[in-house]
């Protein structure tokens, strides 16, 4: 019963900072619709752990042109856990993803933020806007 409410009451949102590591290509759905994937590389304990995210619509035609392995970032938003069966070597295994649903990303090393209705900021320009 106090899980129930725990669950009810919690807050979808999240906020991962870290290396860009693997990129895959742009993939256009056949509903013209496209997406994006990369892991996002970050220090557990010493050890690196790779999280795989995938954006998309107008934050793929934003920031999927500028991604560049090792940028170091930090994605904000609410997430949806999903996985789906991914053929490799005639093998088909179980592949999980987290999709960013409503997200900003916060590009450090090219000072920029990309937030997920494709509008793109530079990081000065927020910092003065907030100042005022």
């Amino acid at each position: 019963m106090n899980e129930e409410r725990e669950m009810k009451n919690s807050i979808n949102k999240f906020e991962l900072e870290g290396n860009v590591g693997n990129i895959r290509d742009i993939y256009i759905n056949k509903n013209g619709k496209s997406s994006l994937r990369f892991d996002l590389g970050q220090n557990n304990n010493g050890n690196t752990q790779f999280v795989p995210i995938v954006i998309k619509g107008a934050l793929v035609d934003t920031y999927g042109k500028e991604i560049e392995k090792g940028n170091w970032i930090s994605v904000k938003g609410r997430i949806s856990a999903f996985s789906k069966d991914v053929e490799k070597d005639g093998k088909t295994f179980k592949e999980k993803s987290v999709e960013i649903l409503g997200f900003e990303i916060t590009d450090r090393t090219n000072n920029k933020i990309y937030t997920s209705d494709g509008q793109i900021q530079d990081i000065s320009n927020s910092k003065d806007e907030m100042e005022r």
